[in-house]
């Protein structure tokens, strides 16, 4: 039987950015378009589901990066080191090569302390799901592209990072095809680019600085009618990242013919593709930037020490000749970088957006997208006890559920329920611990934090699965609300064992088949983590209604399988798959 068809949506929300270049991403490429394709409508709701409970799933785990990134550097030379102390650089995608380029040139110079860097990509939304303090392997440092980043990862998992100077700038430009610059006739402005008739495409402002630095620098220019008209419009259209829609220009360029993109980026993008090059367009009333500080998160003092000497030799000139040749201005060593031919405008820039303006354009955003009813379903059997690291998986977990919930948007409509076996009244497997509520309401949000905080306390039990999976899609069936994406979120590191017996495989998908109504959908999103879970029956199940499974089989794989399960979507006239 197959699917209903998916939900419309009044307009798309959620849809990875730079690792190492993308010629040495085309394989990796090649697997998300594969699965996407595959994906139904559901997955969106996944996104915002994730958000609320995924982030747990994140920090379950080591996240190590699994796409391609740096490998250690080498030794340093013309020294004597006993040892080399390991320090750790998460660093935003579109620095990650300067970065490990920059980190290997120090660690040779004789002045260098004896320390090993290693540098891996992580975007912005990766790195607030994994620098919370519980996680086992928060990194020594973190190489963000706006302050504004550390500010949110500050408000929302609580980690104080102290913001620095930043040590590199990239201006904010519009990558756009030539012979679509050229009939602009030599001008441009934010205004003409974002309300044209056929206007630029955005990256999520919610997870993407492109995104971010644009729509917090336009909205102030558009009054309130055109706000209506357009964000709505740009939010149709939009995209995971920049660097997406740079893949999308390079196979459907009608598709993609403008988009806002670091200087840096575009420069890359031209590098490595000669015959398809793009160029700048920088609107009149000036741009922001995308700006790289090195910040501190360790406490040890010989990785604090290592991170000290590796900023202050980010502002030699060495230093910006290296970056200089990745599209990189330095703050400290003025350069001149080369423009692309039939480029519009000078790169002029202008003040960068505060944490206000930011936090005023990401609501007028949301409101342009469809609100969620979310109810979420966490595994609290037996295995959540086992130790990860020096902490464990519910430990994590308690306070990757904390970051989220102070993430979402006070719009949503949320609910928190566990499972494992003989957990609720009469012998049930699952148990309610939070109502679906609206965030706004604040004692709501109170009871779903301090419920949260108490999940290592109901962990006992077998796996009592499939019982849950039905008895939460009865319930949200129940309580559908229309004007939401309705959706459950199933995160588990088994597979259903359920002692008193219960529903099979086969029973729980016959009754979501004949529960199924097109006019009424509700997606089920299955997280498996772990060796020990049943993906193939997760799957089934995930695809049998409107979304997905999304599984790590190792801690190795977590990262890379939360940025897939939050963004790996497309979206076009308000349908997302």
């Amino acid at each position: 039987m197959t699917n209903p068809h998916p939900p419309q949506r009044p307009s798309s929300p959620y849809d990875q950015t730079l690792t190492e270049t993308r010629a040495a991403r085309k394989a990796l490429e090649a697997q998300i378009a594969a699965a996407r394709r595959r994906r139904r409508v559901g997955a969106i709701a996944a996104v915002v589901a994730l958000v609320a409970v995924l982030v747990g799933g994140v920090t379950w785990f080591v996240g190590r990066d699994t796409s391609p990134a740096s490998t250690p550097v080498a030794s340093p030379s013309g020294k004597s080191c006993d040892t080399l102390t390991p320090v750790t650089l998460w660093a935003a995608p579109s620095m990650q090569r300067a970065a490990h380029e920059l980190a290997k040139f120090y660690q040779k110079q004789p002045d260098s302390p004896c320390v090993n860097y290693e540098v891996f990509a992580r975007k912005p939304v990766e790195a607030m799901l994994g620098l919370g303090k519980e996680h086992p392997e928060r990194p020594d440092a973190w190489i963000p592209d706006s302050p504004l980043w550390v500010e949110r990862v500050n408000q929302i998992a609580k980690v104080g990072a102290e913001q620095v100077a930043p040590f590199a700038k990239s201006a904010l430009v519009v990558a756009m095809d030539r012979a679509e610059a050229a009939q602009l006739e030599g001008k441009a402005a934010w205004l003409e680019l974002v309300a044209s008739d056929t206007p630029i495409r955005l990256s999520d402002p919610r997870s993407t600085t492109a995104g971010m630095l644009t729509l917090s620098t336009t909205l102030p220019l558009l009054s309130k009618e055109q706000g209506r008209v357009i964000i709505p419009k740009l939010a149709q259209q939009m995209a995971a990242s920049d660097d997406q829609l740079f893949e999308t220009y390079l196979t459907k360029p009608d598709e993609a013919m403008a988009f806002p993109t670091s200087e840096a980026s575009l420069a890359q993008h031209n590098r490595l593709n000669p015959k398809n090059q793009m160029v700048a367009v920088v609107p009149s009333e000036g741009t922001p930037s995308f700006e790289f500080s090195l910040v501190t998160m360790s406490e040890d003092p010989a990785r604090r020490q290592g991170i000290e000497s590796l900023r202050e030799f980010l502002g030699t000139p060495e230093a910006a000749k290296i970056m200089a040749t990745f599209g990189l201005r330095s703050t400290a060593v003025p350069v001149t970088l080369p423009t692309p031919e039939g480029s519009i405008g000078d790169i002029k820039a202008s003040a960068s957006p505060n944490a206000a303006q930011v936090a005023a354009a990401t609501d007028v955003w949301q409101s342009a997208t469809t609100d969620f009813q979310l109810l979420s379903v966490f595994d609290v059997s037996g295995s959540m006890n086992e130790k990860v690291g020096p902490t464990t998986r519910v430990k994590i977990t308690q306070e990757a559920a904390g970051i989220a919930l102070n993430a979402l948007p006070g719009s949503t409509k949320l609910g928190l329920w566990v499972f494992s076996s003989d957990k609720g009244p009469n012998g049930a497997d699952y148990k309610e611990i939070v109502p679906i509520g609206t965030l706004s309401d604040d004692q709501h949000r109170g009871r779903m934090a301090a419920a949260a905080v108490s999940l290592d306390k109901e962990v006992e039990g077998w796996t009592g699965l499939y019982d849950t999976i039905w008895a939460a899609y009865q319930k949200l069936q129940a309580n559908y609300d229309p004007e939401r994406v309705n959706a459950i979120v199933i995160l588990t590191d088994g597979k259903n064992e359920d002692p008193g017996g219960g529903l099979s495989f086969d029973q729980l998908m016959a009754n979501i088949r004949n529960a199924t109504d097109p006019k009424k959908p509700i997606a089920i999103t299955t997280i498996g983590i772990g060796p020990d879970v049943d993906a193939e029956a997760l799957q089934k199940i995930s695809r049998s209604s409107f979304s997905d499974f999304y599984g790590a089989a190792s801690p190795a794989d977590m990262t890379t399988v939360l940025a897939k399960a939050l963004f790996d979507h497309e979206c076009t006239d308000g349908v997302c798959v």
